[in-house]
């Protein structure tokens, strides 16, 4: 099961780094005691969802550096062999666009252990390199593999891809807004985004997985709700939230997994560039994988 679950992990951090015609509504529209400013505030801006999306993707193509802070809890259990796993993560990320890059920290947690687990990487075009804590060793993935997750990331952490991807359900979305923000929901029934995940995993997970039709055939989305903050001065996501619950059939095992995803985006276009330091390069072991 501990393989099934990694593969299934994998797949869903990767996704998470994704009423057309009507103007956003304030979320305290309906507040008697609503101060008169910040009512004029909120009624403001007259853009209609499809409009913000575009503006959203059009901002974010354009966007050089940014960073993640993304709380992540997973809960997932086998039917067939009665296992539970609960795991929470604390994650931290620089990303850079041009070259594409990021430097991440991540905090992982058990339910039933009192250890907690430190995974510290870089990934550049220099290749990914993680800390092996257990072992105080640097390791460096293997070519083949850091390229195809280069060319991967290229394509997906930049958060306005998410929502380009999202814009075909734009008439699934609630659209309100306040002073400072604009706020998507969307809440959609697993059977309408079977296709849009198994599409995503296709474009986002690496050749020797994607090509897997077995898997992805056995992949069932049973609800996902995304909740998407946007800056009105920039148009930057600011917040992306999702909870997705589904079941995969991998190895001749059913895993149920719901994940819970908060994340916060900063620091647009603050970012240094982001280089794997000397040290870690005349050190790191190569994987074998």
């Amino acid at each position: 099961m501990k393989k099934s679950l990694a593969i299934l992990t994998g797949f869903l951090m990767i996704l998470m780094l994704a009423a057309c015609s009507e103007t956003a509504k304030p979320v305290n529209e309906s507040d008697g005691g609503t101060d008169k400013k910040e009512t004029k505030a909120e009624e403001a801006s007259e853009l209609t969802l499809e409009e913000v999306l575009t503006k959203s993707t059009e901002a974010s193509e354009e966007l050089k550096s940014f960073s993640v802070n993304m709380d992540m809890s997973q809960e997932m259990s086998s039917g067939t062999e009665g296992e539970n796993m609960n795991i929470d993560s604390v994650i931290d990320m620089d990303v850079t666009t041009d070259p594409m890059a990021f430097y991440q920290k991540m905090t992982m947690s058990m339910d039933g252990t009192e250890e907690s687990y430190d995974i510290e990487s870089y990934f550049t075009e220099e290749g990914m390199f993680l800390y092996d804590a257990a072992g105080e060793q640097w390791m460096k993935f293997p070519k083949e593999m850091s390229d195809d997750l280069l060319q991967m990331s290229s394509q997906q952490t930049n958060p306005g891809e998410e929502l380009k991807k999202l814009q075909e359900f734009v008439d699934d979305f609630t659209f309100e807004q306040d002073a400072k923000s604009y706020i998507l929901k969307l809440k959609a029934d697993g059977e309408k985004f079977n296709d849009f995940v198994k599409e995503t995993a296709a474009e986002t997970l690496p050749p020797e997985l994607a090509t897997n039709g077995e898997m992805l055939d056995n992949m069932k989305i049973n609800g996902v709700e995304y909740e998407i903050v946007i800056d009105k001065e920039t148009f930057y996501p600011s917040v992306l939230n999702m909870i997705m619950e589904m079941e995969i059939t991998a190895e001749g095992q059913t895993i149920s997994m719901k994940q819970n995803m908060n994340g916060q985006y900063s620091n647009y276009n603050k970012v240094e560039a982001i280089a794997v330091p000397q040290e870690v390069l005349d050190t790191a072991v190569e994987m074998e994988m």
